[in-house]
């Protein structure tokens, strides 16, 4: 294998490790309300603790909205412009991809900038699945929010969302004829070449079951504390409080 096509293979997960590891949360609230999220609320560099810092809108929806952009940025950069320099794009792009979207998310998990201390990856998470095909991005919403009702707690209603998510990628390839993702992909956001024949097993297995294992890495202090009783659970809350 030539170096042309190795080299995409280094840079396309320090691609998405930095972007996706920009601390949205952190300077939206240390230059509104002079707080730290680390030392405040959740200790989380959420877009949940910066509604706590500074307040639903306009900065939390801010926060939301870059967080869940960054992991597509970061995708993008890689597929249309570092991609294309590679010695063989048509064959190893989905690879490329794939790395810098995971990697995006593990950015926002443990950010590089703030001494690995990040959020809990959810944004950035849900914004990939809309870059590669929006409706599994729909699919994951409606679970969250449905488990978060039957389980009282986030935590487990993202993880638990993810893990359905992942056979929804593998209904979409098994019934979707690969004719359908020709002449630009008519329903994803980008006319992603990769997906000529089909989402293909790469993103069942790579994709999907990678961002589920994050997600579920990041969220085990959050199950630590549930397990003890020290975590409360929305139903307990009061709705103005469920945002913070």
């Amino acid at each position: 294998m030539s170096i042309t096509i190795i080299w995409p293979f280094i840079v396309s997960p320090i691609i998405g490790l930095l972007i996706g590891g920009f601390p949205t949360a952190y300077i939206v609230s240390k230059l509104v309300a002079g707080i730290d999220p680390r030392e405040f609320g959740s200790g989380s560099v959420s877009t949940r603790n910066t509604i706590r810092a500074a307040g639903l809108w306009p900065w939390g929806a801010i926060t939301l909205g870059v967080d869940g952009t960054k992991g597509m940025i970061a995708a993008a950069i890689v597929e249309y412009l570092i991609s294309p320099l590679s010695g063989d794009p048509g064959t190893f792009t989905e690879y490329y991809v794939i790395l810098a979207g995971v990697l995006a998310v593990v950015g926002h998990c443990w950010m590089p900038y703030l001494r690995f201390r990040g959020g809990k990856g959810l944004g950035t998470y849900v914004g990939l699945l809309f870059y590669f095909y929006w409706p599994t991005a729909l699919v994951w919403i409606f679970f969250l929010l449905a488990l978060i009702r039957l389980s009282g707690f986030s935590g487990i209603g993202a993880c638990w969302a993810a893990t359905f998510v992942t056979p929804f990628w593998y209904l979409i390839d098994l019934f979707v004829p690969g004719g359908s993702f020709r002449f630009g992909l008519p329903a994803a956001f980008w006319p992603h070449t990769y997906f000529m024949d089909g989402l293909g097993w790469q993103f069942i297995l790579l994709y999907a079951l990678a961002g589920w294992l994050v997600l579920v890495l990041r969220h085990i202090p959050e199950f630590k504390k549930i397990k003890r009783g020290d975590a409360k659970a929305w139903k307990s809350l009061k709705t103005s409080e469920r945002l913070k």
